[in-house]
């Protein structure tokens, strides 16, 4: 059994034929998905995907890019839909420094309002981070999520270490195929116990779907691949990051 532990499902590529995505992911043996949300419409709709599917799981979050066009009651907005069954994280939430489409201090305030909101409800934030390291980690030694994680991880062996020092998780998606990249580092660097798989569907497919559009179905590539990162059996690679992400997401078992 696998886990795809970060899909944007409600993308119109996906959501067209999201029968056959789910059929294609199930057969393949990724049994669990989680449906992340990146605005309060995301959200709903990754909602009401988890809904429909007995296999999908839903986050609710705004993304750094989205920060400055929340709402003075967004985080009233997420409580709200936090508490649906089916949602199990609040997120995507974080900094991104790279493309700044959002001013870096309302990025940092907006980000900070999720993690104690994530806090508040016994819930994991999905943390996103890119060109962000240094002001990521002094705000994850400020407001330290209960659990969280940083998913698509990209950054080097030290920001790993220092990210799991907070008690802090992180995952990896098809960039771990792209060839020689941080991605080697940390994995031979840190415990198989660490971390979690994901797509970030539809972006990011792997080696040999690269170009294509990504699917919760490519991630037996993915656990492939840091199986022979790491040296050690893919079967291994799947049982230990989806009993991760089932502890994490307290997902069914």
């Amino acid at each position: 059994m696998l886990i795809d532990t970060h899909a944007h499902l409600y993308y119109p590529d996906l959501k067209s034929q999201l029968d056959d995505v789910i059929f294609r992911a199930g057969g393949v043996g990724v049994e669990q998905i989680i449906c992340v949300g990146t605005d309060l419409d995301s959200s709903k709709k990754s909602i009401a995907i988890a809904e429909k599917y007995p296999t999908v799981f839903a986050t609710v979050g705004v993304h750094p890019h989205d920060a400055k066009d929340v709402s003075a009651d967004f985080i009233e907005e997420l409580r709200k839909l936090a508490a649906h069954e089916k949602v199990v994280a609040i997120g995507e939430m974080g900094l991104d420094f790279f493309r700044n489409l959002s001013p870096p201090d309302v990025q940092s305030v907006v980000f900070c309002q999720q993690l104690e909101l994530a806090n508040e409800l016994d819930l994991p934030a999905v943390i996103h981070n890119r060109d962000a390291d240094e002001a990521l980690l002094a705000i994850l030694k400020e407001v330290t999520p209960k659990r969280g994680v940083v998913h698509c991880f990209s950054s080097g062996v030290e920001t790993a270490r220092s990210i799991l020092d907070l008690g802090v998780i992180i995952s990896f998606t098809g960039t771990v195929t792209f060839g020689k990249n941080h991605n080697e580092s940390v994995l031979k660097a840190i415990d198989l116990k660490d971390f979690m798989l994901e797509t970030d569907c539809p972006f990011l497919a792997p080696i040999p779907n690269r170009g294509k559009l990504n699917e919760p179905a490519n991630i037996p590539h993915i656990a492939q691949q840091i199986a022979e990162i790491i040296g050690v059996s893919v079967e291994e690679v799947a049982e230990k990051t989806t009993r991760t992400a089932q502890q994490f997401f307290r997902l069914p078992r």
